[in-house]
């Protein structure tokens, strides 16, 4: 089933889970612990997480009062769908109330947000302080809150309550056993002008030794507004029933304990699920109860006890509650005249309980399990091709399975169309809530952390017609254009086409082949056989039951056990034989034998072999091996000798000697070289500049005011350490201009700063330098400035 169905997987969806279909929003709203989402109604992907946990406050709190941490969560207990009016104009929104670490909570929120809270109200009298304790809760179309739980800590103190909203805030009778003992509320629904309680609780009539649980419907008006002096805050029209789901006999088989109800409105039927007590064999069944069997067991006689030690006896009711108040009454009590509200108000505090339990429509249930604990049933109409209206019913189990059954119109008893897993092998987990989406033909159920969307039907697993005529289920029939089992092409069960025969219970006896279910997952699961070498091993089954083979069919082909991943201990191989010596003389000979552990290996996690996988033993026998000839030796290395060059590169050597043994004995030469060789001083050697010194002076040339004298010196350069290889070149050599007579020497520098624009030497200069500039170019560029000669210093060329 779960291949055609989809799956929303959380760890928060523990507990009894709380499912509302908003098919305005396209949305499955889920209460879980500490979360509320918005799942789509498609395909049920996530739309929106919201959180919604216990401070760390009220958690500690609770933990300090001795509950458990599992119960310290917020576990949701109600969530309902109505307008939110407080805050003016009425808004889309959901009405939401959690456990909240043992102080209950409500909030309103949008329903497409619900993120966004619009208003939040103490949880008191609305949701239970425990995630154990059952409760129940609608909100009337006029608004009202009603609510079915416990309202203190101690779980003492029971109450159906009516809250929020415009009518009176009222309640049943507080501490009191004949209007509420021990109760654990099942649900609650809004029909016509009463509003129902469907309960289980222990038997206050019950005379006998030990206690009896009894299944009860209760009633109250939605114009109950409370007593006067009598029962001021409490209700006036409540009164509660037996249901009876029963074996008839001589000794009735009673199904005492009712689990789940589902309400079809377009008939004002209630299907119930009950089941016997726990500590009971198991046994299911159920049963169907018109609108009418309710008005029939609340209009009649009341059960009554005098006193505690008065047995019960049936009263007879002379004034039955046919009508409810008038809801245009303003008045605070039920009933106008005063005699009227004293009678009513003192038959609410005498009487409770109603002496005819009510009755099934049929003498029998309509569905009876043995062996087995029904948890919650829904029903679904479906037109057939006849035009008849079948009911399907789905019920669903504690260990995980759908049973799809069939009501024939006119006939008592119920057929099974087909029995569905709805969790895996291996996981019997009970479905905690169920919701049917008619419109879109599908079922919502929440088992451990999961929420699960499937189709009513399964057509296409009848292959060919017999199958598919002979399954008499309502939502198949075959398709002869197409030439498959499907449901009525476009939701009309009368074209011509289109091939249904619903005139009975399923034909079982057509040859069905087997179908293997799905594989389990991998567990660990042990060898047998007493085998040291083996351990554990992952193991999966699937079992032959989806269909199982029935009337001929063929069996399924292929294995229901597959086993991998066996842990096998290594255990060693036979020892091999011993080796050949080490060496063929002396006695430090040896030989050696191995083994291996691969007889067989260790395999996924198995234990390595024990032991040594070589052994070892000295060879014995052997000759003594002949003396070894003596190994000559070096002698160390003597330093390495100067370096012949300085640079540019030279060699070094270093030697040793082999020292040989005594004379006499056997040796073996040294090995290697006497003499060693390396190169140093690789650096290429620096230029090295040496300057001669400076020469006489030297007339050049003479002129009529004085003349030009010059003196020389030279550079040697080498860059190699003999001075044979040294280059040499000549460098400038300086001047100077000496005056006649004996007269001063100016160097160039000088005879620029001493020049006298009318002396001889600056017409001198002038000649000189329009002549003969190639010597003296330091002074050719002379011009007049005024009274000034300036020239420009030029090198000399």
């Amino acid at each position: 089933l779960l291949k055609q169905s989809f799956v929303f997987e959380d760890s928060n969806i523990v507990g009894y889970v709380q499912l509302l279909v908003d098919e305005d929003n396209n949305q499955l709203l889920v209460g879980a612990r500490d979360s509320l989402f918005s799942l789509s109604l498609n395909d049920l992907q996530s739309l929106q997480n919201t959180s919604w946990q216990a401070d760390d406050l009220t958690k500690k709190t609770c933990m300090h009062k001795g509950q458990t941490e599992y119960d310290c969560f917020n576990f949701v207990k109600v969530l309902l769908h109505h307008d939110h009016v407080r805050s003016g104009e009425p808004k889309d929104a959901v009405f939401a109330c959690g456990t909240n670490a043992y102080r209950p909570t409500c909030t309103w929120r949008l329903a497409n947000n619900l993120s966004e809270i619009l208003e939040e109200v103490t949880g008191v009298g609305r949701t239970p302080y425990s995630p154990d304790y059952n409760s129940t809760a609608i909100i009337t179309k006029d608004g009202n809150f009603y609510g079915a739980t416990v309202i203190d800590i101690t779980a003492r103190d029971p109450a159906i309550y009516r809250s929020i909203g415009e009518k009176t805030h009222l309640r049943t009778v507080q501490y009191n056993s004949k209007w509420l003992n021990e109760p654990d509320f099942v649900s609650s629904y809004e029909i016509g002008e009463f509003v129902y309680f469907i309960f289980r609780e222990s038997a206050v009539e019950y005379i006998n030794c030990g206690k009896r649980i009894y299944s009860r419907i209760a009633r109250v008006c939605k114009t109950d507004r409370g007593g006067g002096l009598l029962l001021n805050e409490n209700w006036t029209t409540y009164f509660k029933a037996r249901l009876n789901c029963s074996l008839p006999g001589e000794y009735p088989f009673y199904f005492d304990e009712i689990q789940s109800t589902f309400y079809l409105e377009e008939e004002e039927q209630l299907y119930a699920v009950f089941t016997t007590p726990e500590s009971s064999i198991a046994g299911s069944a159920v049963c169907v109860y018109s609108l009418e069997a309710f008005n029939k067991s609340f209009t009649g006689d009341f059960k009554y006890q005098d006193s505690p030690r008065s047995a019960w006896e049936r009263h007879v009711n002379s004034n039955p509650l046919t009508q409810c108040p008038v809801e245009k009454d303003t008045s605070k009590r039920s009933f106008v005249d005063e005699e009227g509200e004293n009678k009513q108000s003192i038959m609410a505090q005498k009487y409770q309980m109603m002496d005819n339990s009510v009755q099934p429509m049929a003498t029998t249930p309509l569905l009876v399990g043995l062996n087995e604990r029904w948890t919650h049933v829904v029903v679904d109409n479906i037109l057939g091709k006849n035009g008849v209206m079948y009911k399907v019913l789905f019920v669903t189990t504690d260990d995980g399975k759908l049973k799809k059954m069939l009501q024939l119109p006119n006939v008592e008893n119920a057929c099974l169309i087909e029995e569905i897993k709805i969790v895996p092998n291996g996981e019997p987990k009970p479905v905690k809530a169920m919701k049917l989406y008619a419109k879109d033909g599908s079922i919502f159920i929440s088992t451990f952390q999961h929420i699960l969307k499937f189709p009513v039907h399964r057509c296409d697993r009848f292959k060919d017609i017999d199958l598919c005529l002979n399954a008499k289920d309502p939502y198949c029939g075959w398709n002869t254009v197409e030439g498959k089992c499907g449901p009525p092409p476009s939701n009309q069960p009368s074209v011509h086409f289109w091939m249904q025969s619903i005139d009975g219970c399923p034909i079982v006896e057509h040859p069905v082949d087997g179908g293997w279910s799905n594989w389990t997952e991998w567990t660990k699961c042990t060898q047998v056989g007493g085998d040291p070498t083996t351990g554990d091993c992952l193991c999966r089954s699937r079992s032959c039951d989806n269909p199982r083979p029935v009337f001929g069919g063929r069996k399924c082909y292929g294995h229901s056990i597959e086993v991998t991943n066996c842990t096998t201990h290594g255990q060693w191989t036979a020892w091999s034989e011993w080796s050949q010596c080490s060496q063929s003389c002396g006695s430090t000979a040896v030989q050696w034998r191995q083994r291996y552990c691969s007889n067989p290996p260790p395999r996924f996690g198995g234990r390595e072999c024990m032991g040594d996988h070589k052994e070892e033993e000295y060879c014995k026998g052997q000759k003594p091996c002949p003396t070894p000839p003596i190994q000559s030796n070096w002698t160390q290395w003597t330093e390495w000798t100067q370096c012949t060059s300085n640079c540019n590169g030279g060699i070094q050597n270093r030697r040793r000697s082999c020292v040989e043994p005594p004379p006499g004995q056997e040796q073996k030469p040294c090995l290697g070289n006497q003499q060693e060789w390396r190169m140093c001083n690789t650096f290429v050697c620096e230029d090295i500049d040496k300057m001669t010194p400076w020469t006489p002076w030297v007339v050049t040339n003479r002129t009529k005011g004085g003349y030009f004298q010059e003196r020389f010196r030279f550079v040697c350069r080498a860059s190699v350490p003999s001075q044979d290889l040294i280059k040499t070149q000549l460098m400038n050599s300086p001047t100077q201009f000496c005056l006649n007579n004996g007269g001063s020497c100016y160097d160039s520098g000088e005879i620029g700063r001493t020049i006298d624009t009318f002396s001889p030497i600056d017409r001198y200069l002038r000649k000189y330098c329009k002549h003969r500039k190639r010597l003296f170019k330091q002074f050719c560029k002379c011009r007049t400035l005024g009274i000034f000669l300036v020239c420009q210093k030029c090198s000399l060329g």
